[in-house]
């Protein structure tokens, strides 16, 4: 039997795969939360600095988290969580076969890895429930590892931000303390990238370039795209 949090010759490869900018064209948060904005505009306003806090931290991940959080719960606050949880599966579910947002290049490839028989986890701040929804719909028997929701009282709520180093924190949760390959296209997973033996970068900005090679290791990047409208 192979011991999939062992290292030794026999075990299967581990790759990791980010899943906004990678599988998808757009954030898969965003994707779902800016049209609920639009439609109840007294809850933008009771959103609105925790939506500023967002956008101006990105450099730093603890407050990134800390806005986040509060974003999130505000977003969810008043609302039958378990009607929240049935709307983020099915929005996971219906984005999944939509060539507009998921890249079928990203698909083709975590397909192969499966086929070879590698152990695949993809890894995101990405809401669990979404890509729980997302997956089941491809049919990828992947392990997942996303920002968590819980119930407290009679509310949703963010309770574990999976971002930055929360990433690897989660990996080493069940057992991954190293992988063989990434695939990112931000530079926030740099801790991912220190872990893995050789980096793909997908679509990478300038920044994600400059520092996953920083890093010093095997790094290589590709072009994957939404299909065109026909």
């Amino acid at each position: 039997m192979q011991d999939d949090a062992g290292g030794n010759a026999l075990s299967p490869r581990r790759v990791v795969f980010d899943f906004d900018g990678v599988f998808t064209s757009v954030d898969s948060t965003a994707a779902w939360l800016s049209p609920r904005l639009r439609a109840r505009p007294l809850r933008v306003l009771r959103c609105l600095p925790w939506l500023v806090g967002f956008a101006t931290s990105g450099r730093h991940p603890r407050l990134r988290t800390w806005f986040t959080t509060r974003l999130m719960n505000a977003v969810f606050a008043g609302q039958r969580p378990e009607q929240l949880v049935a709307e983020l599966r099915r929005f996971g579910a219906v984005v999944a076969i939509d060539q507009a947002f998921t890249l079928p290049e990203a698909l083709d490839q975590v397909r192969a890895h499966l086929d070879q028989g590698d152990a695949v986890a993809i890894v995101s701040a990405g809401l669990e429930p979404l890509l729980g929804g997302w997956c089941e719909a491809l049919g990828l028997e992947v392990r997942v590892c996303a920002s968590a929701l819980r119930v407290r009282g009679r509310a949703l709520v963010l309770a574990d931000h999976c971002f930055a180093q929360r990433k690897v924190e989660r990996l080493e949760a069940v057992g991954w303390d190293d992988w063989d390959l990434v695939y990112t296209d931000s530079a926030h997973d740099t801790p991912l990238i220190a872990r893995a033996r050789e980096t793909v970068l997908v679509n990478p900005s300038a920044r994600t370039l400059r520092e996953a090679r920083a890093l010093g290791g095997p790094v290589r990047s590709v072009t994957w795209r939404v299909h065109a409208e026909a």
